[in-house]
């Protein structure tokens, strides 16, 4: 005859079988994705009004949070405290992953992931630009430049760090329909200050984005590439500093004199052509003496990051250089 101890384990355990299922059932469609959080981040910024009535929304919850509350309380305080090893039945993560938001790329590759090495004839074809997911692609605009973030490093060195820009003054997951007079981000939260590379302001800059200084490069958005009378050379402020390049399936350089005669080749001879950009499986990765990499599209006879530029006698002199 079993005591009420035993009925009462038995009991317990019946009902920690349960306890998924029911929970799915409860909160079926609910996930807890990149999104989500960005829309919790956004509606942190909203004046009371909103939140209030995203408050009341979630009241409609409570009765399915008071009844798990209240199971896993009874759950507690009725386990027996010794001679028991626990089981875990509910897996439980964190709201979405603490370093994804909208566009970020997974798999960071960290602060020296991203390495260009001598001798290779046939490289495959990589991508350190964080690409989108359903929405823009994770950026900044200051002032009318902007910038989109790198995967790598997966943390920028205080030592690289410059002057402060600003902070964050509008957090948007519609950044193309905001204004260009100010800072703005949907990656860096509101408030996040934003601070230039050093010597490499109109380039690139960093900002706080789930932790940690994240790494954004100057791009094309929205039809905005160049301010006033700047060129690529403004943009892409490289010169004297680039110690390897990668052009994908033509080789690798990695003479810091070579790399150097080439770029000056491409700020010689390179043609503006459009404010957009190039979809393509082909790029340029540019590493610099400080080792950060910044990227350029290819396409054809074109290359691209903060506005489309043709320049064939670029492509060429690479080619020559690799044979």
């Amino acid at each position: 005859m079993k005591t009420i101890h035993e009925n009462r384990e038995s009991q317990i355990e019946s009902m920690l079988q349960q306890l998924p299922q029911a929970a799915q059932q409860g909160l079926g469609g609910l996930t807890a994705g990149p999104h989500l959080k960005a829309k919790i981040q956004l509606a942190a910024t909203e004046p009371a009004k909103s939140r209030t009535r995203s408050l009341r929304q979630l009241m409609r919850w409570s009765p399915i949070a008071c009844c798990m509350a209240a199971l896993v309380l009874f759950v507690a305080l009725g386990l027996p405290g010794q001679g028991t090893q626990p089981v875990s039945l509910i897996d439980s993560s964190t709201l979405g992953s603490p370093t994804e938001m909208p566009g970020e790329i997974t798999g960071d590759l960290g602060n020296s992931g991203v390495k260009i090495t001598a001798g290779n004839r046939n490289p495959g074809y990589r991508s350190i630009w964080a690409t989108s997911n359903g929405g823009s692609f994770p950026l900044l605009g200051v002032n009318g430049k902007y910038y989109r973030m790198l995967t790598s490093p997966r943390s920028v060195s205080s030592s690289l760090i410059g002057s402060s820009l600003g902070t964050v003054a509008e957090f948007t997951m519609e950044p193309s329909l905001s204004g260009t007079d100010t800072i703005l981000s949907n990656a860096a939260a509101f408030g996040k200050e934003v601070f230039a590379i050093r010597g490499m302001e109109d380039t690139l800059v960093t900002a706080e984005v789930d932790g940690r200084m994240r790494l954004f490069q100057r791009v094309s958005f929205n039809g905005n590439a160049l301010r006033g009378r700047e060129d690529l050379r403004d943009t892409l402020q490289v010169s004297g500093r680039v110690v390897g390049l990668e052009l994908s399936s033509v080789g690798t350089i990695t003479d810091p004199a070579v790399c150097s005669e080439l770029m000056d080749v491409l700020f010689d001879c390179a043609s503006y052509k459009s404010s957009g950009s190039v979809s393509s499986q082909q790029a340029l990765l540019i590493e610099l003496e400080n080792g950060l990499v910044l990227q350029m599209a290819v396409k054809s006879d074109s290359l691209a990051a903060c506005g489309v530029w043709s320049c064939p006698e670029f492509f060429e002199a690479f080619e020559d250089a690799c044979n």
